[in-house]
């Protein structure tokens, strides 16, 4: 078993640890006849050191691998079980997507859900059952907010809903307050929130006080219940929904004998599991009831054990039934939630829907799903533009719903001489493409003096230059894997040119690799006030405030999520004498 013990994940590690030996226990720590060896190794969390633990593991004799614990760790094992196929590897709590979707291991099974099937139909329910039209985001800065903001548009847009405005908060940072005043002044009819607790509640108590009403979607490791239970946060909160992978409800017996006997075994833990208990739990008893069904016996090349995980369904305290698509992920149900006043008069969280049997791409056939490329900023957007019309789609049932699917929708209009249809992978590629390029023509008339500017990730800096300065596309060059060769963004009779950072003769860099900047761009606005409103209602870092300057100006300046800093004002520098 791999574990972190150490380091920052050594909490999460400690519960999972117990979640492990709880299922070890209650088989007796046996594989049908024959008995079990155990060994546990601590990793820290990071992919150095879960490959090193994972060989120190083998060369100790183990033929099983249980975890990781962390997303990245995930990945990390994935690739390394391609180098040792004689082992087999169950996964522990890492919820990434990438760890079996893309390039995934023939050895390598996991019977957790990955953090974006968590979040499965809660776009339809926000928009269905609670009339959700519009909706502004405010979600940290790294891959799970991103997996589980794309997760909910995927369905929430394709119905017709609309993300406003996507703000960005770099994680443990204090701005959450700033924007939280800023995004009071939106008219929205919800805020989606995918932000660790701690932050959840700096933002609501200063989104309150700022007289902000709308209603809260949640991503699914948001409303904890410290958060709860804050009481100034009681008429936000209250009716609040959000997903999880895990019905809490007083009809999941499972859960709720799963639960006592963690309590029973280790009375000093808490008073439930935590998620990382639960995923360790079933991924060890699958493994365990994959043994019983062979006898303990492995196979050639661990043939019977690999074919008695695969056919392996079996009831989990998630809240339903698990068993493997055929890249050996876990199918599973997630579970809308919504806030309500439980009898004692505390905020709880009630089950109200269950999305049955949600695969790994949400619905959609495999091709097309990966044709939307991973989840990232840029991919987190409003993906109808991705989509073709969308047809009212059938209601869902009480108890499942279904994600839009292409076959859902109606073929676009074909245009004259047009050759045959796409596939449903070609049209979802095409259409992200074409949103991109606006106008493909060079005008004789632009700029004679055009700034160029590298970013890290330059298709979520376009976007972000679009939302907080309000520039418009002239051109998009796309590259591979996800990268901008070109880009020409106009603003005015300006315009700046993009691209992704790469190695080559320029070796362009971007400030936050530095720490600071070498130069910096003024753009001439007229409405000066009207252009800093809308850089705040973006999330923009404002580095210096609205201002009337000694030589007649109105000016501010602001930095881009990359470090670049842009000044905007009425100056306008002229030719002549």
């Amino acid at each position: 078993m791999l574990v972190p013990l150490v380091g920052a994940f050594e909490p999460l590690g400690r519960d999972a640890l117990r979640g492990y030996e709880l299922a070890l226990s209650e088989h007796e720590e046996r594989a049908g006849e024959r008995p079990i060896e155990a060994f546990v190794e601590s990793t820290d969390g990071s992919p150095d050191s879960v490959i090193a633990k994972a060989r120190a593991l083998i060369d100790r004799g183990a033929s099983i691998l249980i975890g990781p614990l962390a997303g990245i760790e995930g990945i990390a094992i994935r690739e390394f079980a391609k180098g040792v196929p004689d082992v087999t590897f169950i996964n522990g709590a890492s919820a990434a997507q990438d760890a079996t979707l893309r390039a995934p291991a023939e050895n390598f099974f996991r019977f957790n859900p990955d953090s974006m099937q968590w979040i499965a139909g809660l776009g339809r329910y926000a928009y269905e059952e609670k009339g959700v039209r519009t909706i502004v985001s405010i979600a940290e800065d790294y891959s799970l907010p991103y997996t589980q903001l794309m997760g909910f548009v995927l369905d929430y847009c394709a119905l017709g809903g609309e993300v406003l405005v996507r703000h960005w908060v770099s994680t443990g940072v204090s701005d959450v307050e700033r924007i939280a005043r800023a995004v009071a002044g939106t008219e929205t009819d919800a805020l989606f929130l995918a932000l660790e607790p701690r932050a959840a509640e700096s933002f609501l108590a200063a989104y309150g006080e700022a007289g902000g009403q709308a209603a809260i979607v949640a991503g699914a490791t948001t409303l904890s219940g410290s958060l709860l239970r804050a009481s100034r946060l009681r008429p936000l909160l209250t009716g609040a929904i959000s997903a999880l992978p895990i019905s809490e409800g007083d009809d999941n017996d499972v859960w709720a004998e799963f639960a006592e006997r963690y309590r029973e075994r280790f009375p000093d833990a808490g008073p439930a599991p935590s998620l990382f208990a639960l995923s360790y739990y079933v991924n060890t008893k699958a493994v365990l009831l994959a043994l019983d069904e062979t006898d303990g016996a492995l196979g050639d090349g661990h043939e019977l054990l690999r074919d008695a995980l695969a056919k392996l369904q079996f009831d989990t305290p998630f809240g339903g039934p698990v068993e493997l698509d055929e890249y050996r992920q876990a199918i599973t149900s997630t579970f809308i939630v919504e806030v309500v006043e439980a009898p004692d008069g505390s905020l709880t969280q009630e089950t109200v829907r269950t999305v049955s049997e949600v695969g790994q791409t949400l619905g959609l056939a495999r091709d097309a799903f990966l044709a939307l490329g991973p989840p990232s900023r840029a991919n987190s957007q409003c993906l109808e533009r991705a989509l073709p019309e969308a047809a009212a789609p059938p209601a869902p049932s009480e108890t499942e719903v279904a994600a839009v699917t292409p076959d859902d929708l109606p073929e676009p209009e074909a245009e004259e001489e047009a050759e045959a249809p796409p596939s449903p992978a070609d049209t979802l590629r095409d259409k992200l493409q074409q949103t991109l390029k606006k106008d493909t023509a060079m005008t004789e008339t632009g700029p004679g003096i055009v700034p160029c500017l590298s970013y890290r990730d330059a298709p979520a800096a376009i976007t972000w230059l679009k939302e907080a300065f309000g520039f418009t596309e002239n051109m998009v060059v796309p590259g591979p894997d996800g990268t901008i060769v070109h880009a020409q963004l106009s603003l005015g009779n300006g315009m700046v040119m993009v691209g992704s950072e790469r190695d080559d003769a320029l070796a362009l860099r971007i400030p936050c690799d530095f720490g600071g900047i070498t130069q910096s761009i003024y753009v001439v606005v007229d409405d000066t006030d009207a252009h800093y409103a809308q850089a705040v209602a973006a999330g923009a870092e404002i580095v210096r405030e609205l201002e009337d300057t000694p030589y007649g100006s109105r000016d501010y300046s602001a930095r881009d999520p990359e470090g670049h800093l842009w000044n905007f004002g009425t100056y306008r520098p002229s030719t002549e004498e």
